[in-house]
C-alpha cells in the first residue's frame, strides 16, 4: 500500500509499506550498479543475488521502518529512501557490513534514539529533478531525528554523498574505514540531531 504525502508537477512522494520492498530492492541495486559500475560491467546473476539479499535485509527491518518512494507521472519509481527507528535488537546494515554495533561507539553514550537511514537512490530520469528530490527525501526522513534532542542518524553513504552532506545541512562523522559495496566506496557515518538543524534554518 502506498499513500501520497508530497505532490509536485513532476513527481509524487509516497509513504509505502512492506509490499514495495522487492521493487525497492530491485531499484536500489540496479541503480547503484548502473551508476557506479556502468551497464557494460553488470553481471546479471550478481545483481539478482544482491537484490535478494537487500530484500531480505529490508524485510527484517520493515516493521520498524518508514519507506518513502518517489514515482514519476507514469508511476515508475525514480527515487527511494528508508528510515529505521532502531530497537537496539535487530542487526543494522552497519553491523552486517562493517561489524559496527552503534552501542559500542563512544558517540552513542548520550543518545536515546537511533535512526538508520538507507536505500537512498535516484535514477537517471529522476536526476532531472535530483536536487529537489534529494532535499525532499532527506528533509522528510530526518525530521523526527532533528526533533529528538538526543537523537542520532546512522547511515552508510558513498564518497560523493559524504562530501555533499554538509551542503544539505548534515554534519557527518566517519565511524570506520570505507569498504566497497554496491559498486562504490561506502562510508559508515553518524550525525547527532543537533548537527541536522542547519537544514531547517
Amino acid at each position: 500500500m502506498e499513500q501520497p504525502i508530497i505532490r509536485t508537477v513532476d513527481y509524487t512522494v509516497f509513504e509505502a509499506d512492506e509490499s514495495v520492498l522487492w521493487d525497492l530492492a530491485t531499484f536500489v541495486v540496479t541503480e547503484n550498479y548502473c551508476h557506479h559500475a556502468g551497464e557494460d560491467c553488470i553481471c546479471l546473476s550478481d545483481i539478482q543475488r544482491m537484490i535478494t539479499k537487500v530484500y531480505q535485509e529490508e524485510n527484517e527491518l520493515a516493521e520498524i521502518s518508514r519507506i518513502l518512494i518517489v514515482r514519476n507521472n507514469v508511476g515508475e519509481i525514480i527515487g527511494t529512501i528508508r528510515s529505521t527507528l532502531w530497537d537496539r535488537k535487530k542487526k543494522l546494515p552497519m553491523e552486517r557490513l562493517f561489524g559496527i554495533n552503534p552501542l559500542d561507539c563512544d558517540f552513542s553514550k548520550d543518545i536515546s534514539k537511533f535512526w538508520h537511514i538507507g536505500r537512498f537512490a535516484i535514477n537517471r530520469e529522476g536526476s532531472k529533478y535530483s536536487k529537489s528530490i534529494l532535499k525532499t527525501l532527506i528533509s522528510t526522513i530526518t525530521t523526527p531525528i532533528q526533533k529528538e534532542p538526543a537523537g542520532c542518524l546512522l547511515a552508510e553513504v558513498d564518497r560523493k554523498l559524504f562530501k555533499n552532506l554538509k551542503v544539505l545541512g548534515i554534519e557527518a562523522h566517519q565511524i570506520a574505514p570505507s569498504i566497497h559495496y554496491l559498486s562504490s566506496e561506502t562510508i559508515p557515518i553518524y550525525s547527532k540531531s543537533s548537527e541536522l538543524s542547519v537544514m531547517y534554518s
